[in-house]
């Protein structure tokens, strides 16, 4: 049996029998590094201070639904969450797929459900944390590329050049000093503020 990668998973079910079986299946799934919890607050204090790479919670706990304690959660870290629930309580899992849940799996939990769908999810949290990153990225270019655009308006009015030299005195400037491009288009802007009285 290959081994799976090593995860942090938080291990939430109101219902100690169905919280001991999913957590055999983990184990038997060669997932041993497990936080066993009772309660929805349980599952929120344990998931803050050690960070899980993936919750697991059941949709009645205690004090609270399993989703609540999800979103709770998502206020302050960004988690994987699977939630098992009995075909009653499909329709607030669903509601909650949008934000907070990427998968669920239906009680009782068979064992040989575990691993594709922790490899489901985890696969597609890390499909979502790229697209997050590529679209910050996008927001830096383009907000960058104002700035330089700015910059290079600024050198053609003070110092009537066309737009072809103004960019090309940026680049020489930032070259020169061995900064990137919008480093250079801030200081030339920077030069444009009129002194502190």
């Amino acid at each position: 049996m290959t081994t799976n990668p090593p995860l942090k998973i938080a291990l939430a079910h109101g219902m100690a029998d169905a919280r001991e079986a999913i957590h055999a299946a983990l184990v038997l799934s060669r997932y041993e590094d497990i936080w066993m919890c009772r309660t929805g607050a349980e599952l929120i204090a344990t998931s803050l201070e050690h960070e899980p790479d993936l919750i697991i919670t059941g949709v009645d706990l205690p004090d609270m639904d399993g989703p609540s304690a999800l979103i709770e959660i998502s206020q302050t870290l960004t988690i994987p969450a699977i939630v098992v629930t009995w075909q009653r309580s499909l329709e607030l899992v669903q509601r909650s797929l949008e934000d907070h849940v990427m998968a669920y799996l239906l009680e009782p939990v068979k064992p040989e459900e575990i691993v594709p769908t922790i490899f489901l999810v985890i696969r597609r949290f890390e499909q979502l944390k790229e697209l997050e990153a590529e679209n910050q990225s996008l927001k830096q270019a383009l907000s960058d590329r104002k700035v330089i655009e700015r910059a290079k308006g600024f050198l053609m009015k003070q110092h009537g050049l066309d737009e072809e030299a103004a960019y090309k005195q940026l680049r020489r400037q930032a070259t020169d000093n061995r900064i990137r491009m919008v480093e250079a288009a801030q200081q030339v802007l920077s030069d444009d503020q009129p002194p502190d009285e």
